[in-house]
């Protein structure tokens, strides 16, 4: 029997299966593998095709898992042997891995996840016990400190296990770009655009970085995109906590923009990167958890007591 495996996990998880091919989502550059992304895709394609109809907590699960994916494994077993399934079974759930064979999504115990010729979708998407564990004590934490219930089928945020962090500089540039959108943002909305060709020789790396959506703003200046791209230097405060440098009182008082564009833009793009620290993955992933269950909050406190 041909298994095919799709793993969260970095690092490679050993098996003594017949090994038919694996891939790894990332080059030693730090680049993805554009033919590995590719394979993803079609595969979240698939779920999205299939899963119509059916549960939307698996799916959602599902093509959440898929677009996390850092290894695939290909291996044969003889399907008829217990052994080697229940060697598979403990396999795949060391791996946090969906299988695929003879057609069918399966969870690491072999049961369906989604319908079809395989019968009902018994099966459960897997993740790994410290990221149900992280979520488990953050949600907690919200519970008991500010009375907010997040439901138990929110996703949890990946473990460390599963996360690959950014080059530093990458952060520190990011920041940049988001302070400088935000601020150029403001000056439109003001009627008085900011010098773009002063920006860009100050922060050139910064500049070159941007996302087209940011990008877009400083070409055509409009007014309405810069109402939305203001409040990017709430992001930039975030970020700014994540590596290791924060304005005075937050985050139990409100971003200040000012203070936030000083300490960035003050001494410029490398005066700024020189000596960025990252924290550490794990105290980011606490950060992560709070966050999106704060997101999951805000967008539904209508439904919530006391009020977010």
């Amino acid at each position: 029997m041909l298994i095919s495996a799709y793993s969260t996990r970095l690092e490679f998880v050993p098996h003594d299966f017949t090994p038919v091919d694996e891939h790894f989502r990332w080059h030693e550059s730090g680049e993805q593998d554009a033919g590995f992304a590719a394979s993803l895709s079609e595969l979240e394609d698939y779920v999205s095709r299939a899963g119509v109809g059916q549960p939307a907590e698996t799916v959602r699960l599902l093509i959440g898992h898929v677009r996390d994916t850092q290894r695939s494994y290909s291996f044969t077993l003889d399907g008829a042997d217990p052994a080697q399934l229940a060697r598979l079974t403990a396999w795949a759930t060391e791996a946090n891995a969906i299988l695929v064979a003879e057609g069918a999504l399966l969870d690491p115990a072999g049961r369906p996840l989604l319908a079809g010729a395989h019968g009902a979708p018994t099966g459960k998407v897997p993740l790994t016990p410290e990221s149900t564990e992280r979520a488990q004590t953050i949600r907690s934490w919200l519970a008991s400190a500010h009375g907010l219930q997040i439901p138990g089928d929110l996703p949890p945020v990946r473990s460390a296990a599963e996360t690959r962090t950014r080059d530093v500089s990458d952060v520190g540039l990011r920041i940049i770009g988001l302070v400088m959108t935000s601020d150029f943002a403001s000056s439109v909305i003001a009627g008085s655009p900011l010098n773009q060709r002063a920006m860009q020789a100050v922060f050139p790396h910064a500049m070159a970085a941007l996302p087209p959506t940011e990008r877009e703003l400083f070409n055509r200046r409009e007014t309405g995109a810069a109402r939305k791209l203001q409040r990017r230097i709430e992001a930039a405060n975030e970020l700014l906590w994540a590596a290791g440098r924060t304005t005075l009182g937050w985050p139990t008082t409100d971003c200040h923009p000012t203070q936030v564009k000083d300490l960035v833009l003050r001494r410029g793009e490398q005066g700024f990167l020189d000596g960025l620290r990252l924290r550490g993955t794990n105290e980011l992933l606490d950060e992560y958890e709070c966050l999106s269950s704060l997101m999951w909050a805000l967008n539904n406190q209508e439904a919530l007591r006391p009020r977010v």
